[in-house]
């Protein structure tokens, strides 16, 4: 019987150590474990699982380039009536595997990174080949004539009979790779270099040329790990080792915004900030709704048409205005960061810019389905489930007196390209998000089913107890009268 009340005893402390523990971890569970656990999970660490998954692409990206090609540049050249028509050529289809090299992670919370990209040509999934024939504007002659149409009447002179030497021409036919990647020798780029007409640091001309596989084209991050704070993680601290650049004026200038593949968690945010190297600067992209990818919910933030406005419904994007000079809205001057080309960005097709760009050209229609820039972030992670970075890059060409080429033509921008970026989550890396999600629910039930379990555990000590308890005194009410019986008997 002693041993009994032992074992009674043990199994009563055991069920309410376990339930106690059940009830204390589940109560703990959202408040403390797991925000513990998340932030463990996604803090950016040379041992982290995020860290994995952020230092070579994981999932497949693709880079899609659609090229203008232009089909009478003659007939614009001659008369200052004729509208430049364009027709869409591509997309050229290239998967892109982006590293990040060269790391040094810092004691205040950030590290100091370049990224290595690298562009595999996919011919199957595009519309074309390498070898097309692309007929557009000549960068180079719109370049050195952007470049010196606020000079003297000698240098401009000076300028034009040099070119008509060379044999340039307003406009050029390359094949899609030397415009892309390969590019091109040109004597007007080799004198200009001399003359630091432009200081374009490439010995051939091409839009990403020296690009693929550069560790150093895109320049160097220094960016926040969220240690200190997990809501500043991926938001870049420095670039190229200052925290604002001097291709944009005042607060046009400072470096912020994630690189796009990595995010803190956006609970509540109405924008969010994109830096893009290839401009120098951010563009912010503000919330639209909620969109469901691969069964995984997440905020979608657009590019609305505040996000290169000049300066009207945001004022503080003035200061994107050289010298308080702003265009129509729509596009951003992005010369001072392009080594002095009339270079300017806008949605593709003109999407949600001034109606002037697309009435000054023909063969564009903007679609907000096909152009428009969005990103969806599941808002617990930061984790991007959709990506669709989408840009245009057009040159400037307008009237320079002293130099023929640019005499009888209107002012124009002359759009040149634009590309894609596309990455979606796939179903194996959504699965890992959903655990991500479901662990606090998870979490509780679990430790509350345990404390549960605890309850059973002590109620089933009880009811042996009393079960014995019943049994003894059962056996004791059997023993007396087996007594009785027997001091009957003797009595006899």
């Amino acid at each position: 019987m002693e041993k009994t009340n032992k074992k009674v005893l043990i199994i009563s402390i055991v069920g309410t150590i376990i339930a106690l523990l059940g009830i204390i971890t589940g109560s703990l569970w959202i408040t403390v474990i797991y925000d513990w656990a998340i932030t463990k999970i996604l803090t950016l660490s040379p041992s982290s699982i995020s860290n994995d998954m952020w230092k070579e692409t994981p999932i497949p990206m693709y880079f899609k380039f659609y090229m203008f090609n232009w089909t009478n540049p003659h007939e614009f050249n001659a008369s200052s009536n004729v509208t430049p028509h364009f027709v869409e050529m591509g997309p050229y289809v290239f998967r892109e595997i982006d590293y990040k090299v060269n790391q040094v992670w810092n004691d205040n919370g950030t590290i100091t990174f370049q990224r290595k990209k690298v562009w595999f040509f996919e011919e199957s999934l595009s519309n074309g080949s390498l070898t097309d024939k692309i007929t557009n504007l000549n960068p180079i002659v719109a370049t050195v004539g952007f470049s010196v149409k606020h000079k003297s009447i000698l240098i401009r002179k000076m300028i034009n009979s040099l070119m008509m030497r060379l044999g340039e021409k307003l406009t050029l036919t390359k094949s899609v790779n030397e415009l892309l990647f390969e590019g091109y020798n040109d004597t007007l780029l080799e004198i200009a270099k001399k003359m630091k007409t432009t200081n374009m640091p490439f010995s051939k001309f091409g839009w990403f040329y020296g690009r693929n596989g550069s560790e150093s084209y895109d320049g160097t991050f220094n960016m926040l790990t969220g240690s200190t704070n997990l809501y500043n993680k991926g938001l870049n601290k420095q670039w190229n080792f200052k925290n604002r650049t001097d291709y944009y004026e005042s607060s046009c200038g400072i470096i912020d915004g994630s690189n796009g593949d990595l995010w803190p968690p956006l609970p509540n945010n109405n924008t969010v900030s994109l830096f893009i190297p290839d401009i120098c600067t951010v563009l912010k992209l503000s919330y639209a709704n909620t969109t469901t990818f691969q069964s995984v919910t997440g905020n979608k933030y657009i590019g609305d048409d505040k996000m290169l406005d000049n300066g009207e419904k945001v004022p503080s994007r003035q200061c994107y205005c050289p010298n308080g000079d702003c265009g129509p809205s729509g596009t951003l001057n992005i010369s001072s960061c392009k080594y002095g080309a009339p270079a300017f960005v806008s949605m593709p097709h003109f999407y949600l810019a001034d109606p002037s760009y697309k009435n000054a050209i023909s063969g564009l229609l903007p679609n907000p389905e096909k152009h428009q820039i969005s990103i969806v972030i599941e808002p617990t992670t930061g984790i991007p489930i959709q990506v669709q970075a989408k840009l245009q890059l057009n040159l400037l060409i307008e009237p320079i007196q002293h130099m023929s080429m640019f005499e009888n033509i209107n002012k124009t921008y002359i759009p040149m390209l634009w590309f894609i970026q596309e990455a979606d989550l796939t179903a194996s890396y959504a699965n890992q998000v959903k655990i991500l999600l479901i662990l606090p629910t998870l979490g509780t039930v679990t430790c509350f089913g345990i404390a549960g379990i605890g309850v059973l555990i002590f109620f089933i000590g009880i009811f042996v107890y009393i079960r014995q308890k019943l049994r003894s005194e059962d056996n004791q009410v059997l023993l007396s009268k087996y007594d009785g019986d027997i001091r009957n008997r003797n009595d006899i």
